[in-house]
């Protein structure tokens, strides 16, 4: 087990194979980002762990992030999924993960989480690379438009 902060950060590091039948969670994901998932990664086991919280006196855990890994491991049929683990020494955070309290809406992860994650990706790639001249132009996700480009730019002053 490990604390909150190195599990969020670091779920591989930090991560063991539990029983994915010992696990509690909410159904609010996205069903199209699942989909995306599964077309990203064929192979469930191949995915990132996932962050979930023991609870106190049972052989049980809730889901703190990683609903949509999840769902993809129940839909393949996985028996086990790499998961790290964060104690829970009173139940308290074991109940309001189980009830959903910290898992946001199919919504927000689509409009908030996802671009704020792209977002992130492309800073470090800049940090790494100001000049751009180790990288090439990110590819447009699929289904997203792109503007195109004007066919007489405005004349620099």
């Amino acid at each position: 087990m490990t604390d909150l902060f190195r599990a969020y950060f670091d779920p591989n590091k930090h991560a063991q194979e539990i029983p994915v039948d010992r696990i509690v969670s909410d159904d609010k994901v996205d069903e199209a980002y699942v989909d995306k998932m599964k077309n990203d990664v064929p192979d469930p086991t191949e995915m990132r762990a996932i962050v979930v919280i023991k609870h106190p006196k049972e052989d049980m855990y809730s889901v703190l992030d990683g609903h949509h890994r999840l769902r993809i491991h129940r839909d393949t049929g996985c028996d086990t999924i790499r998961a790290a683990i964060v104690d829970d020494y009173i139940g308290l955070g074991f109940h309001l993960t189980k009830l959903g309290a910290f898992q946001p809406t199919p919504a927000f992860t689509k409009y908030i989480r996802v671009p704020l994650k792209r977002w992130m990706g492309q800073m470090e790639m800049f940090l790494r690379d100001p000049r751009g001249e180790l990288r090439k132009q990110p590819p447009v996700p699929e289904g997203e438009a792109c503007d195109p480009p004007e066919e007489n730019p405005p004349d620099e002053e």
